[in-house]
């Protein structure tokens, strides 16, 4: 049956919304075949390009839609937030004000006068400076060397060090972000990616990570909207859906959290960790053996995982095939000799 064009554009915001990127689009592109200057096609249309990175190639669709409707407010506040992406801040505050002379008002409105004019000011961003924006690569990689050896209070005094040279680097917000989180330090590690996302709004990992700590917090909903708003971005995060999947989990919304780790997966297919948290959704469900082959794939994929190896012992703990279990354990600790947990089962076990 032919759906009418309402139909076709309700199911293109549902593939949208599902992150279906190629099935919006087959929606959309058909309704522009059958209505060229069709107004929410011609916007969602833009709003998709920009989900993919293609900001420059968005903005004639989101310039169709307000010549069909110069209502719509969303309209607006996408072309200019385009506009803003590209540094052409110039012509988004001529945008803006054909915006407010057209009536437009409102908080999106409100936040975007600040992202044009003084909104870095306010949280010590200058986002309008013509300094340069980001530290070159050579001035970076200590920073990198410094976290990757778990030295984050001397990432920490570097990264801010830096930050003075380059007061609008999103990329030193987020390592200053990140720091802070492994110090403990949840507020300045939210206050820090807050910045870099001011100073990137299509900062897809600046999201997640802020999710992360919004998780960290027991903030869930906000860490989900957050995950959501980097999925937005960047609809192949597979991070972004694991991450999901793990506070989805800890709400106890079990069938959400499989969908999400599903989601990983199909963009990430030797993602042993999704796999691995998979497992203890199915395992907490009952579905025992099903938790089992899915503990199994993330060993297939990293074969020196010791937590899918207690996992299993679990699984065939509740199965009652003790033998095995303890020896899932002791494969555990052969890995990790440390693993307390996995001493604890075997002990429970035995």
């Amino acid at each position: 049956m032919e759906l009418t064009l309402t139909e076709a554009l309700q199911k293109g915001v549902e593939a949208h919304k599902a992150g279906q990127v190629q099935e919006a689009d087959r929606y959309y592109t058909a309704i522009l075949k059958a209505q060229p200057k069709h107004p929410d096609a011609n916007h969602n249309m833009g709003v998709l390009a920009v989900g993919v990175g293609k900001v420059q190639e968005a903005l004639p669709f989101f310039k169709t839609a307000l010549e069909a409707n110069p209502k719509i407010a969303q309209f607006w506040l996408s072309y200019i937030d385009a506009l803003i992406k590209l540094d052409r801040i110039e012509d988004a505050k001529s945008v803006f004000e054909q915006a407010k002379s057209n009536g437009s008002t409102g908080d999106g409105f409100d936040q975007i006068e600040k992202r044009l004019g003084g909104r870095g000011k306010d949280k010590g961003v200058d986002v309008t400076s013509k300094k340069p924006k980001e530290p070159p690569h050579k001035q970076v990689r200590p920073l990198i060397d410094l976290y990757s050896k778990g030295q984050y209070q001397e990432t920490l005094d570097l990264a801010s060090q830096l930050l003075k040279q380059f007061p609008n680097s999103f990329n030193l917000y987020n390592i200053i972000g990140a720091a802070n989180q492994r110090l403990g330090k949840l507020e300045e590690a939210i206050e820090a990616f807050s910045k870099a996302i001011l100073i990137k709004p299509d900062y897809a990992d600046g999201y997640n990570n802020m999710g992360n700590v919004l998780k960290e917090q027991g903030k869930k909903e906000e860490a989900i909207d957050a995950y959501k708003k980097a999925l937005s971005i960047k609809p192949e995060y597979a991070e972004a859906y694991y991450n999901m999947g793990i506070t989805l989990q800890e709400q106890g919304k079990l069938k959400e959290a499989i969908e999400a780790y599903k989601k990983a997966l199909s963009l990430k297919p030797d993602y042993a960790e999704a796999y691995n948290n998979m497992g203890n959704v199915l395992r907490d469900q009952g579905k025992l053996e099903e938790a089992i082959v899915s503990f199994n794939k993330a060993l297939s994929l990293k074969p020196d995982f010791a937590e899918a190896y207690s996992n299993i012992g679990i699984a065939l703990q509740g199965q009652g095939k003790l033998e095995e279990a303890v020896e899932a354990y002791y494969k555990a600790i052969s890995i990790k000799p440390d693993y307390a947990d996995a001493y604890n089962n075997m002990g429970i076990t035995l």
